[in-house]
């Protein structure tokens, strides 16, 4: 569902904001992200709201998916990603 979430929300951003904020998670991630903690929350300077650890993964797979599908980002969602475009229909 994080993965629809994201195709969602990247479906009304433009290509560099995409790119914004999946930079932005990428970055928070060299500090550490608690993906198995959900009560852990994050903020984020390119997309208003409160993010869980698995949630930021998951934006920040689908984004690099938009802005540089070809890009290996060192860990694989596609299963869920693909799942997800098929409920949505985005391209």
């Amino acid at each position: 569902m994080y993965c629809l979430s994201a195709i969602e929300k990247f479906s009304k951003m433009s290509h560099a904001e995409i790119q914004r904020c999946a930079f932005e998670i990428a970055t928070l991630g060299t500090k550490g992200i608690k993906v198995n903690d959900p009560d852990k929350r994050y903020a984020l300077k390119s997309m208003e709201g409160s993010f869980s650890g698995l949630q930021l993964l998951c934006y920040q797979f689908v984004g690099f998916k938009r802005i540089a599908p070809q890009l290996d980002i060192g860990f694989d969602l596609s299963k869920e990603y693909d799942a997800a475009l098929r409920i949505s229909k985005q391209p």
